[in-house]
């Protein structure tokens, strides 16, 4: 696999529920979407950083920010679903693809280069997982957890306690991060895939790869990234880029 093979494709959408307009917010001098993509742009495995974008002022964004853009369906019904859509609009062969929610202005660039690596290894689908950062997280919905087996391949996700502690021999929760590399193929399967009984429950779309037999491929991470789902999330991001800013 070359370098050339490798994209980053970010699915970014105007609409949000619990924030509206998150991606367009620019309290700190740039919006959420740019700074996700100024941390892609810094992966060694990538040659390209694509926002699969709904709208033009996303796009906007997304130049500016030194990523290309191309407008997908603001209807699509999922992320993947929507790097799916903008893998179709590429010229040139691709056989490695990492999504990259839009929301996720602190990614680790090292954390796409060991999920690119993961897929030149043979894996199909990978994503990560980390410690969750408090036992307070173990009954959060918005906290997806993750179990594997022996090999790291993921057993199930789910928004419950997971798993389920009994006896005294603990078993340490993990914490699943929305960061997705997967081979065209894999995600060509998915995406013909109608949403599944079990995704549909949980509200997860790795599922659908699961109830299908797929293999995803979990890589633990030292930590999770904080992502932006909520009002408060941005202020803790933007104290935390205060906090990290040099002094003058």
């Amino acid at each position: 696999m070359t370098q050339s093979d490798c994209i980053v494709v970010v699915p970014a959408r105007r609409a949000a529920t619990r924030l509206p307009n998150k991606l367009l917010l620019a309290e700190s001098g740039s919006p959420i979407l740019a700074h996700t993509l100024e941390r892609c742009l810094q992966s060694k495995n990538a040659n390209r950083v694509i926002a699969a974008v709904d709208c033009p002022e996303l796009a906007e964004v997304a130049q500016s920010a030194g990523a290309e853009a191309v407008l997908t369906d603001p209807n699509l019904k999922s992320g993947s679903d929507r790097v799916h859509a903008a893998l179709q609009m590429l010229d040139g062969k691709v056989e490695a693809v990492v999504n990259v929610q839009g929301d996720e202005p602190e990614m680790d660039p090292q954390a796409i280069d060991a999920t690119f690596d993961s897929l030149a290894s043979g894996a199909e689908v990978v994503t990560l997982c980390a410690p969750l950062p408090d036992s307070s997280q173990l009954d959060n919905p918005a906290a997806v957890k993750v179990v594997r087996d022996l090999e790291g391949r993921a057993l199930f996700f789910s928004r419950s306690p997971l798993p389920y502690q009994r006896g005294q021999e603990q078993f340490e929760p993990m914490l699943h991060i929305g960061l997705y590399g997967y081979t065209p193929e894999a995600l060509a399967q998915f995406s013909a895939w109608e949403p599944t009984p079990l995704e549909k429950s949980e509200g997860l779309e790795q599922l659908r790869f699961l109830e299908h037999g797929k293999t995803i491929q979990v890589l633990k991470w030292h930590q999770a990234f904080p992502g932006i789902d909520t009002r408060e999330d941005y202020d803790a991001f933007l104290l935390r880029l205060q906090h990290d800013a040099p002094s003058t």
